[in-house]
C-alpha cells in the first residue's frame, strides 16, 4: 500500500492504511482503521488527506509523515477526534474536491489553444531494412 490504501477484509469491513511506500523507500502502510462501510472509508481517508496537507513539512512524503507525528496521534486525531477538527477537515476535503476541475473534460473547448495539443512534432522517420 502507498500513500493511502483500503482493503476488503471479512464481514463486510475495511481496513485503511496509511503512510506506505515502495520504490526507493520501502515501508509497510500502518492501519489507521477498520470500518464497517465504504462512507466512512471516504470520511476517514479524506480527512487523513486533509490532515496531512495541513500538517506535512514541505515536500514530505506520507511514509516520512506517519512515523514522525505518529499513528496513535493521527488515529485519535482523525478517528476519535480528539482535538475536535475533524469538521474542519471534512469541510476542507469537501470544498477542494467541489473545486477540483478535470482539464481533460475541457478538450473541446481548451482554456488555450496549445492546451491539448501534442508537444512533440511527430515525424515519421525511414525504416531501416531488416535482414
Amino acid at each position: 500500500m502507498k500513500d493511502v490504501g483500503v482493503v476488503a477484509v471479512e464481514g463486510g469491513r475495511w481496513e485503511i492504511y496509511i503512510g506506505g511506500a515502495a520504490g526507493a523507500h520501502i515501508r509497510k502502510g500502518d492501519l489507521l482503521a477498520t470500518v464497517d462501510s465504504q462512507d466512512e472509508v471516504m470520511v476517514l481517508a479524506g480527512r487523513f488527506m486533509q490532515y496531512y496537507r495541513e500538517h506535512a513539512n514541505w515536500l514530505e512524503r506520507t511514509y516520512s509523515f506517519v512515523p514522525r507525528v505518529g499513528i496513535e496521534h493521527l488515529r485519535a486525531v482523525i478517528v476519535e477526534d480528539s482535538e475536535g477538527i475533524a469538521g474542519s477537515l471534512d469541510e476542507a476535503m469537501q470544498a477542494s474536491v467541489e473545486g477540483y476541475a478535470d482539464p481533460w473534460r475541457e478538450r473541446d473547448d481548451p482554456q488555450t489553444p496549445g492546451q491539448f495539443r501534442t508537444s512533440l512534432p511527430l515525424t515519421v522517420l525511414p525504416q531501416v531494412p531488416v535482414r
